[in-house]
């Protein structure tokens, strides 16, 4: 698979993805910062949240710009439905040459203390596109001889494949 036909297949995947009642970027950012739902800053920033299309996000995740509240640690502060969301923009910008590596999905596949029931709201599409990720960047990396990476990645295709026996 080429680096066009898996970045076509994200947004075949991924395209009617909407957050609806979901915890998204900003929300995330203040559940990691122990903020609780009744505080203001708590609400203004959760009312920046996007929830309709992930794709106006992919600025955020593909420009040096300034983010804000918006960084890899949010990801782990997400419900299913703000992973599920949010999903195609971590792998897109791990398909960017310039933000390749830190991808916190890999992380939360890996190093999980629970199962990975937050995946579980993905259907079979966008589960097989996550196979195709972890597969087109095992290529990559084995080309550019990136051992430690190579072991992160191997180990969350495996996890999650073992996870929903594909």
């Amino acid at each position: 698979m080429t680096s066009e036909e898996l970045i076509n297949s994200i947004y075949n995947a991924f395209k009617d993805v909407k957050l609806e009642e979901g915890i998204g970027l900003y929300e995330a950012d203040c559940l990691d910062d122990y903020l609780i739902p009744t505080d203001p800053v708590y609400i203004s920033w959760k009312e920046k949240d996007e929830r309709e299309s992930w794709e106006s996000l992919l600025p955020l995740f593909l420009t040096d710009q300034s983010r804000g509240r918006v960084h890899s640690s949010n990801y782990f502060f997400m419900d299913a439905k703000g992973k599920c969301f949010h999903l195609p923009c971590y792998l897109l910008q791990d398909l960017d040459e310039k933000y390749k590596g830190n991808n916190p999905i890999i992380t939360d596949i890996t190093y999980k203390s629970k199962p990975l029931l937050d995946y579980e709201i993905l259907n079979v599409l966008q589960k097989q596109v996550v196979i195709d990720f972890f597969d087109y960047k095992l290529e990559e990396l084995i080309r550019d001889d990136d051992d430690f990476d190579l072991e992160r990645y191997d180990q969350a295709k495996e996890a999650f494949k073992t996870y929903f026996s594909l």
